[in-house]
């Protein structure tokens, strides 16, 4: 998994790793909870691939009410462990619109909490013709989970910068807050728009000849006047600003 983290292949790489250890049909990563869900990627193993058609399929209802994923009401953002076979699944739409429509019987999770709203999910699927986990494969891929959570993570994070890095410049993404945002102090600015493209806090303040503690001031004042609390929410914001220009 580590070797295909950045390459184009990156998630039919990691089903094929994962069959190595256990037999898994298909697999997805998405977002959901919040106003936008959006799947970031998926791939079947030796089967025609229907994980879009699944998708498309879950976001045509399903999700608004999909209790399938468990957290710790604590806010806890630890990675939990998911498990439900398909006559589990909480809600008849999301049961026959996706598992059965798509002949899935079971999906395996790791889960981790974005924001209050927000998760984060790689799921495993099993499809009918495949027998249920077995209880040595779910101690398996509970030891595996933080290690795929990571590689995933890190593939994603590689994509978005490389994308960010060949599409935008530190003025472009400044101009575009600039132009939505006017509340944002010229600092601010200077803040966010290095943080979207993915710099870090030391080295935004080397590149603006500031202090790290003056730095995270600028951050945090950002952060406080967009209603966010993460760096991943603040490049989806650009994002969704972005779109807007267009």
């Amino acid at each position: 998994m580590v070797t295909g983290i950045g390459v184009e292949n990156f998630s039919h790489e990691v089903l094929q790793q994962v069959n190595r250890v256990m037999p898994v049909g298909c697999w997805s990563v998405y977002r959901v909870g919040g106003s936008q869900p959006r799947m970031f990627l998926s791939s079947t193993y030796q089967r025609k691939d229907t994980t879009a058609d699944s998708w498309r399929a879950y976001l045509s209802g399903p999700h608004l009410a999909d209790k399938s994923f468990i957290l710790d009401s604590s806010g806890v953002t630890s990675p939990a462990i998911t498990h439900l076979t398909a006559e589990e699944i909480p809600t008849p739409l999301h049961r026959d619109k996706v598992y059965r429509q798509f002949d899935m019987s079971e999906r395996l999770s790791v889960v981790e909490a974005e924001s209050q709203s927000e998760i984060f999910a790689l799921n495993f699927y099993r499809y009918n013709d495949q027998r249920l986990y077995s209880d040595h494969e779910l101690a398996a891929f509970e030891a595996l989970a933080p290690a795929l959570l990571a590689a995933v993570r890190r593939h994603l994070a590689l994509s978005l910068q490389s994308h960010l890095t060949n599409a935008m410049s530190v003025d472009a993404v400044r101009l575009t807050f600039q132009a939505r945002r006017p509340d944002l102090t010229e600092r601010e600015l200077d803040v966010v728009a290095r943080t979207v493209l993915g710099m870090s806090y030391e080295g935004i303040a080397t590149d603006l000849g500031l202090k790290l503690p003056t730095v995270k001031t600028y951050r945090n004042r950002a952060f406080d006047r967009l209603g966010i609390h993460f760096r991943n929410e603040l490049v989806r914001y650009y994002l969704l600003l972005a779109s807007a220009t267009k």
